[in-house]
């Protein structure tokens, strides 16, 4: 039974047990990449009326008139495939899967060279795997129907069910199919055309973006994965920690470059302990002497992470001034140093950030974005207008989507 309708069931004030998130299934255009296809016009230059599914009516013309129509689809796919571009928020959303161990899927009514295209262009070169399987329109009977599902659904050893979720833009092909499945659902309506319309096809859930994807996983599924165990806060243990630590610029100046380098038990190198402390005679020095300010250290947290934490404007700037590369660099909670400037509510840094490019749409390992980090309902001071800020900095730096699967 879908997550939705088990609620219905059970009435308003039941507790209903979160399912345990065993994988997602995305649809492709309109969903995982921006439309750049005009059905409008593939409709037309085939001949095929609007409304009707543009697939099986080829499938049913006579020879001359099936192959003129395949070749026009076939350069618009072509032409798709050479503009093709990730939806907003999709490289956040993988990260925050991949961080859980999460199997992703696609079903499409694409081709398998476009899926290839979306692996080889734009998702594995940012580390992410391979979405598996990956089910184009060669598969047969195509969504709505339930098939495509089923064989995923086998392949990863579960059971169909509300603890798989099939993610998607259209209602009547990706909500349906996924409803005859008997999953749960999400449609992406980023243009509200969808729930204007009350034509949501019953989803049980409805976003504007991807970015809001994870957050909503985090809250509506149980989700199990790696364990980030709690570790007492650590302590320099080496002489150029220590000295880092305390500021000793004298004691910096005096030692070998190998030990500026050179990171201690807990991982923190120097940079990181003189950043985490505010010393900025001491990051100046270090920096000066060429140590690596992409060193992660204590829990994954960079130099750039814990003067984000501080609040420290001066050691900010000048570790923006070297580069700003670890500008989005995570620590081993996926939390960026926007995450840390939100979350302590440092008004000013979080400015700096946003001026220099930082990710408004980054995702925690609890799915929370730099503004989630910061709760506006609860937060004091200057909770709200951070929050502000940074979701007016993700509407102006958003892509929206052309035109709609037809």
């Amino acid at each position: 039974m879908p997550l939705r309708a088990a609620l219905r069931k059970m009435g308003p004030r039941a507790k209903i047990a979160k399912p345990l998130l065993r994988g997602v299934v995305f649809d492709l255009d309109g969903t995982l990449t921006v439309q750049n296809l005009d059905f409008k016009v593939m409709h037309e230059r085939c001949g095929v009326p609007a409304g009707q599914d543009l697939l099986q009516a080829v499938a049913g013309m006579n020879g001359a008139d099936r192959h003129r129509a395949e070749e026009i689809i076939e350069e618009m796919e072509a032409e798709g495939r050479r503009t093709l571009q990730l939806a907003t928020g999709v490289i956040e959303l993988g990260k925050f899967l991949q961080w859980w161990s999460l199997p992703t899927a696609i079903v499409t009514r694409n081709t398998q060279e476009t899926v290839q295209s979306l692996h080889d262009q734009l998702w594995c070169p940012h580390s992410l795997p391979k979405f598996w399987p990956a089910v184009g329109r060669e598969f047969v009977p195509p969504k709505p129907h339930p098939a495509a599902l089923e064989m995923i659904a086998w392949q990863w050893d579960v059971s169909l069910g509300p603890e798989l979720l099939m993610v998607g833009d259209s209602p009547s092909n990706d909500i349906a199919f996924g409803k005859a499945a008997g999953v749960s659902t999400v449609l992406v309506d980023p243009e509200g055309q969808h729930r204007q319309g009350q034509s949501t096809m019953g989803a049980d859930f409805v976003v504007d973006s991807l970015a809001e994807l994870p957050r909503i996983l985090w809250q509506q599924f149980r989700i199990e994965g790696p364990c980030v165990v709690k570790k007492l806060p650590p302590i320099p243990a080496n002489a150029a920690c220590h000295a880092a630590a305390q500021g000793d610029v004298s004691a910096l100046t005096a030692m070998d470059f190998k030990d500026l380098a050179a990171s201690d038990e807990t991982g923190n190198t120097p940079l990181i302990w003189a950043a985490d402390s505010g010393n900025l005679g001491a990051v100046e020095l270090l920096l000066s002497a060429g140590v690596d300010d992409t060193a992660k250290g204590f829990l994954g947290n960079s130099a750039l992470s814990r003067a984000c934490r501080r609040g420290d404007e001066s050691i900010l700037r000048l570790l923006l001034a070297r580069s700003t590369k670890v500008i989005d660099l995570p620590n081993d909670k996926l939390q960026t140093p926007l995450h840390f400037a939100a979350f302590y509510q440092h008004l000013r840094v979080v400015q700096l950030l946003l001026d220099v490019g930082a990710s408004t749409t980054a995702v925690d390992c609890k799915g929370r974005t730099p503004a989630e980090a910061c709760d506006a309902e609860t937060a004091v001071g200057s909770g709200r207008e951070i929050q502000g800020m940074i979701l007016q900095a993700r509407r102006a730096g958003q892509i929206l989507p052309t035109q709609r699967r037809a």
